[in-house]
């Protein structure tokens, strides 16, 4: 096609209709018609692509799925591509950029290709700092900090999606910048009206505090959108979705202590959150992962909490026990995919990692007696996990077991005779 857009002149209509012909070929079923749209597409030059593929985002007459396509490749060029392209376009041309983007964002009206939209401004705005953390495009966060002043929801959703997906957008932040920031997500967090802004508002704060992980002193600034951010975990995992949940997994992984004033709170709720059946398996699990993440990233912490360990074996075992009748099981020569996801799975590499992670000397007294308990039980299930738990502790008590390991082993040859294949 033409590039009449490299001379920096407008693009005719003729173009921009072949244009989009291209980006309907670059979609079609035909593996020859795309392989061929897509020989020609990388031979347009970086100021034809910009400038048409933006027009194609904006343009709602183009089609969705000629949009999303647009979008998506106009998100690769300004992030794997960004260096080959954008410092070579004009300083006219990167200022519409900026300008068109905003208003892109802005005016969207199909959700979601307005996420869409918002990635690429996230993925402009990252490339926009340089590595002094100045920001060179200042129009952008005053348009996000001006949405979430307005009282318009979609515009606070649009600067929230793009604050949680790139935190650092505010550049270098002074006490001015970082008491903006607290106070905006504040202001989301307590939303009660909108379920979905308090959500991405609490993906916001915990992305904020993860990109900061080394900056101990905001950790206590920030403490404050803690039980706001616990709420979003709860509320959110009641209307099937986990995500703010994965957050606060992260934050156990990388950032525990900024967990500390509320890790009492937050291990309560996830122990709460675990022995709820309402809620789906990877719900559960990921509650279980809070505990034992941070057993093993907070140990010193998690020991002055061990009556909330100790209510988490019980959670832990019955999901261990959580097992599927398979008449078949005797003759699979390994376990299927849909296994390694199960409860029973999950459970025990908890109970290991807890193990390991606290010492025998804390785990072995809470898990004994329910240990013997199950081998005891006329389910086989139970009998199972009661092996399967003795097994998992094993590393991590080991010195606590081993006064009483003869026993333990003459015990556990019994079950040879068991009735039941699986447990035998």
């Amino acid at each position: 096609m033409a590039a009449a857009g490299s001379a920096g002149l407008p693009a005719t209509v003729s173009e921009k209709q072949e244009f989009y012909q291209l980006l309907k070929n670059l979609i079609n079923p035909s593996c020859m018609v795309r392989r061929q749209a897509e020989e020609v597409y990388e031979n347009i030059p970086g100021l034809c692509k910009t400038t048409f593929l933006l027009d194609a985002v904006r343009n709602r007459r183009a089609g969705y799925e000629v949009r999303q396509m647009a979008a998506a490749l106009l998100r690769r060029l300004l992030s794997s591509g960004f260096e080959e392209v954008y410092p070579n376009l004009p300083s006219e041309v990167q200022r519409d950029v900026k300008i068109e983007l905003i208003l892109a964002v802005k005016l969207e009206t199909h959700a979601s290709m307005r996420k869409k939209l918002c990635d690429i401004f996230a993925v402009l705005a990252r490339n926009l700092i340089d590595e002094d953390g100045t920001n060179h495009w200042p129009e952008g966060l005053k348009f996000l900090i001006d949405s979430i002043h307005s009282k318009n929801v979609v515009l606070w959703e649009v600067a929230l999606h793009v604050f949680w997906h790139f935190p650092g957008i505010f550049g270098n932040q002074d006490r001015h910048d970082l008491d903006i920031i607290k106070r905006l997500l504040d202001q989301c967090i307590q939303d009660q009206e909108h379920p979905a802004i308090r959500t991405l508002s609490a993906r916001a704060a915990a992305a904020f505090v993860l990109a900061n992980e080394n900056n101990i002193a905001l950790f206590k600034d920030f403490a404050d959108l803690l039980p706001g951010i616990l709420q979003a975990v709860n509320d959110s995992c009641y209307q099937d979705d986990d995500s703010v949940l994965e957050s606060l997994v992260e934050i156990a992984d990388t950032v525990p202590k900024y967990l500390g004033p509320y890790l009492e709170d937050t291990l309560q709720l996830s122990l709460k959150l675990c022995g709820d059946s309402r809620l789906s398996n990877l719900q559960r699990q990921l509650a279980l992962e809070v505990i034992v993440t941070l057993s093993e990233t907070a140990t010193p912490m998690l020991k002055k909490h061990t009556n909330i360990i100790a209510q988490a074996v019980p959670h832990v075992l019955a999901m261990m026990v959580d097992l599927q009748d398979d008449e078949d099981w005797v003759n699979a020569d390994e376990m299927e995919e849909d296994d390694f996801d199960s409860n029973a799975v999950a459970a025990e590499s908890a109970l290991d990692r807890l193990a390991c992670g606290l010492g025998g000397k804390v785990v072995l007294p809470m898990t004994k007696e329910h240990i013997m308990q199950m081998l005891q039980s006329h389910d086989w299930k139970c009998r199972h996990a009661g092996l399967m738990a003795l097994s998992a502790i094993g590393e991590g008590c080991h010195q606590q077991m081993e006064p009483i390991l003869d026993e333990t082993v003459n015990s556990v040859l019994l079950f040879l005779q068991d009735p039941h294949p699986r447990v035998a």
